[in-house]
């Protein structure tokens, strides 16, 4: 299986001829790839200009690395002047772990390949081998025409259940991501992901996750602010609809504090799906883009990991118009005459 991986030739296109300002994307599955599974209204929603990117996984959690798959959307996207994101599951990896009897594999207290049901199958970033397979993956996706690589998946387990080589975390992340800037194509950008609780703590000890450092190694960081992955009692003394807006705008916020001296795009990941939603409120994806753009981010991701955006897309919509009534009511009296004339 490892050579058929990188068995598929990689074609050159021409970058795209711009990044845009402000990043409005979404998350499109493989699956919804090879199905075209609504297809049509992600491309609707780009010509209204209301969506300009798409991330799609270059390597997912079970280590399958997909090139061919996207080959025809690639070459779509780039006649749209859609910005392609090419995420990379990095320490996440069940094919990997398993590669060569194990010997990748974070290993547990006995040697035994470490595995937790909610956590899965983890690789040791402390190995040359495992840095070295992923840096590879990244010059396959520059060369394929990606505009940038996002890293998910760049931590260590969040597990109870204890594993071999546990110290050092946060060393062993930072090294890969100077390697990965040796990697990187000229006129090309790096960013990861972070868990949505990175921005409120200066480092998770378990994953080995920490802002400040690893924020600097890379042009923008993905946040993952969705409301309903944050405890039920975090920002809990106000209503639903608040609580939504007030996560996704106090979070930027709190990493723009913590940021302040770097020259870092923040661009949060934002729910929507429907788990949860009752906890929510009402026009949960509408409050979120709402915080995004009040809190001054540099765009937005939307997630729904199905690729059912059907609510998705009429709550961008929607917000789209709302502020668009918004910047109306701004102009000043005689410039509002002279569009009239």
């Amino acid at each position: 299986m490892f050579s058929l991986i990188f068995a598929f030739s990689p074609f050159d296109i021409p970058p795209a001829p711009y990044s845009p300002p402000v990043i409005k994307g979404i998350y499109l599955s493989p699956g919804v790839i090879h199905s075209g599974y609504r297809l049509k209204e992600f491309y609707r929603m780009v010509d209204l200009g209301l969506l300009n990117a798409a991330i799609l996984d270059i390597k997912d959690v079970n280590g399958r690395v997909m090139f061919s798959l996207y080959k025809d959307f690639v070459r779509e996207a780039k006649k749209k002047g859609i910005y392609l994101i090419a995420r990379q599951c990095v320490f996440k990896d069940k094919y990997f772990a398993f590669k060569d009897s194990g010997r990748f594999a974070l290993k547990d207290t006995k040697g035994h390949i470490w595995f937790e049901g909610r956590s899965g199958y983890w690789v040791d970033p402390s190995l040359k081998e495992v840095k070295d397979y992923n840096l590879r993956i990244i010059d396959k996706a520059y060369k394929m025409g990606f505009d940038e690589i996002q890293f998910d998946y760049i931590r260590y387990p969040s597990g109870d259940k204890p594993y071999k080589n546990d110290t050092n975390k946060l060393a062993n992340i930072l090294n890969f991501l100077d390697m990965a800037i040796e990697k990187k194509s000229k006129g090309k950008k790096m960013s990861l992901t972070l868990y949505g609780y990175t921005l409120w703590g200066y480092v998770l000890k378990k994953e080995g996750q920490n802002l400040e450092r690893m924020a600097t190694k890379v042009d923008a960081i993905y946040p993952m602010l969705y409301p309903s992955h944050f405890k039920d009692d975090f920002m809990a003394d106000s209503t639903k609809e608040w609580r939504t807006y007030s996560i996704v705008y106090k979070s930027i916020k709190e990493a723009r504090n913590r940021l302040s001296n770097k020259d870092i795009c923040i661009i949060p990941y934002l729910q929507a799906f429907d788990w949860k939603q009752t906890r929510l409120g009402k026009a949960y994806v509408k409050n979120q883009l709402k915080a995004a753009y009040d809190a001054e981010t540099d765009g937005f991701i939307l997630w729904e990991a199905k690729g059912d955006y059907k609510r998705g897309f009429q709550e961008l919509f929607d917000f789209d118009i709302e502020r668009s009534i918004e910047k109306l009511r701004m102009l000043p009296p005689e410039e509002d005459d002279r569009k009239r004339d």
